[in-house]
């Protein structure tokens, strides 16, 4: 008797499946082809994986790594965790946006109180990093940018996370 493999090759199959491994191999089949489909279903959020002890150990090793040279690229111990990383974030993404941002935007996107905020962006004024100006529109605010400077900085900072 030659099996559906065998009709098609023309050959006989060295050891033919039993007729119980067939129902085994075509279950086998039909939930496999069953996987397929929901995983097409499937959306990106919901197919994220979940990462390895090894893949969340190398990470904390980039991230602590990648916290000293930023900090050594801005010459500030403490910065990649402090307020004004936050803020120079913050603005780095405005830019790329083409947004402006006010002082008051920028001392909310620092996620601490206003006072200390405000403190971090008089520092990042005197390290040239960031400039304000007047808003054009409404004279009573101010914007906050990054410089060229502050630019190159984020951007050095930024690709040690890569």
């Amino acid at each position: 008797m030659k099996t559906d493999f065998a009709a098609h090759n023309g050959s006989e199959p060295a050891n033919p499946a039993s007729v119980g491994q067939r129902e085994n191999r075509q279950a086998i089949a039909d939930r496999m082809e069953a996987l397929a489909i929901e995983l097409r279903s499937l959306s990106d959020d919901e197919m994220q994986t979940v990462p390895t002890e090894g893949t969340l150990f190398a990470l904390a090793r980039k991230i602590y790594s990648a916290r000293r040279k930023v900090d050594e690229i801005f010459g500030v111990p403490g910065f990649s965790v402090s307020p004004a990383w936050d803020i120079l974030l913050d603005l780095y993404q405005a830019k790329n946006m083409g947004k402006e941002i006010s002082v008051t935007s920028a001392c909310i996107g620092a996620a601490c109180p206003p006072t200390t905020a405000l403190r971090w962006l008089q520092a990042l004024e005197s390290l040239q990093l960031v400039k304000r100006q007047q808003d054009h529109e409404d004279k009573r605010r101010s914007m906050v940018k990054l410089t060229e400077g502050g630019k190159v900085k984020v951007v050095n900072a930024l690709a040690l996370h890569l």
